[in-house]
């Protein structure tokens, strides 16, 4: 069963972009999730083949994948806010660039945990603060039919993920320390809990 859950969240990573083919929106910018779905689908086959199949140091893909991540959640907001917090976008986008330039202090190739913490940290202060402002718009507008809306999928979709593991990252240097990898159960199932979002949302995009 676990192994199931597992392999069922890495590999729903590539339906999304399978569907946004499917539609012929690929490349479609008009909801600015493109991106971040082709990043989730590179993800997948990555990890696959990668970590499990060639057995590569993890520590060199988190790292370069907190970049990619960054990216493609930045690109999502910039396009759902349009030129509304353009200001903001800007000076939390150069925060970010300096937070991650910090964080190759604490990294090297035999150990992640640190660096994944500071990375993780400083995309879900990212998250939380477009998501708040995506919520309040949403009070401001009274919009009536959110589940035909594919943005309200994206956010929370986005909204939980980071929620969740926010306190798994910031723990994980102690929990690698102690040989406790249970909890990283936590991680697969918000995964898990995303990529569906991310379906739906994909989903309902006309």
């Amino acid at each position: 069963m676990p192994e199931i859950l597992f392999y069922g969240a890495l590999f729903i990573g590539v339906i999304p972009i399978i569907i946004l083919f499917v539609e012929k929106k690929q490349f479609s910018t008009i909801y600015g999730i493109a991106p971040f779905i082709w990043i989730t689908a590179f993800a997948t086959v990555y990890e696959f083949l990668g970590t499990i199949i060639f057995k590569i140091n993890t520590n060199y893909w988190f790292q370069i994948y907190s970049i990619l991540e960054f990216t493609g959640v930045y690109f999502y907001y910039y396009q759902l806010f349009k030129n509304k917090y353009e200001k903001s976008l800007k000076i939390l986008s150069i925060v970010w660039i300096i937070t991650y330039s910090i964080s190759f202090l604490y990294w090297d190739s035999s150990n992640k945990a640190t660096a994944l913490a500071i990375n993780s940290c400083s995309i879900s202060v990212f998250v939380f603060y477009y998501s708040f402002c995506y919520f309040k718009c949403l009070i401001e507008y009274t919009e009536r039919n959110l589940l035909n809306n594919p943005n309200f999928y994206f956010v929370v979709g986005f909204s939980i993920y980071y929620a969740t593991t926010i306190l798994l990252f910031l723990s994980s240097k102690f929990l690698f320390e102690m040989g406790e990898y249970n909890f990283w159960w936590v991680n697969i199932i918000a995964t898990l809990f995303l990529r569906i979002l991310l379906i739906l949302g994909v989903w309902k995009i006309k």
